[in-house]
């Protein structure tokens, strides 16, 4: 139920997809859908469990490091991230149709960009407390810079049927910030 929920919501958006239409794709009857998951946004919600405890893996290898070394490591988030365009496409879609309405998804997004973005936020302060990186930079401004070009690069490898290379961009990206960002 839930594959085929991410299938469907991934390809047709949450408010374009069906229950009917992902009872369908899942095998089941209406009936048999609604007793698992009595509302679509129910539905949603297990779907984006199951998503973050995929991500969740990618990301604790990010997490696993501090400084420079995660910054180092997120040269390689775009690769993890093509691993599953399918989750990679249920995040973007997800993101770009809950951006004003308040609900539950909203927030959870809200919520994940500024976790995501403080993760980085502190990596680029460490880094530059340590030397490794000038002491002058502002480690707001570049997090929210990477967690930027990440986001364009997911957009644009899913508009390019994969054409645009999120894990070059992503390295490319990453490497040139490390080497601006160097205290030489």
């Amino acid at each position: 139920m839930l594959d085929a929920a991410r299938r469907l919501f991934s390809r047709q958006g949450f408010k374009g997809a069906s229950l009917a239409a992902i009872a369908q794709e899942a095998g089941l009857t209406d009936a048999g859908l609604l007793y698992h998951f009595p509302t679509k946004n129910d539905l949603l919600l297990a779907v984006i469990a199951q998503g973050d405890e995929e991500q969740d893996a990618a990301l604790a290898q990010v997490r696993a490091a501090r400084g420079l070394p995660l910054l180092h490591r997120m040269a390689a988030f775009g690769a993890d991230l093509e691993a599953d365009p399918i989750l990679t496409a249920l995040d973007v879609t997800l993101a770009s149709e809950h951006l004003q309405d308040g609900s539950a998804i909203n927030a959870y997004f809200v919520d994940r960009y500024e976790t995501f973005r403080a993760m980085l936020a502190e990596a680029f302060r460490e880094a530059a407390q340590s030397g490794d990186l000038r002491a002058d930079l502002d480690a707001e401004v570049e997090a929210a810079n990477m967690t930027a070009v990440l986001d364009g690069l997911r957009l644009q490898w899913l508009l390019s049927g994969g054409a645009v290379s999120m894990a070059g961009g992503m390295r490319a990206y990453v490497e040139g910030a490390l080497a601006r960002l160097s205290p030489r």
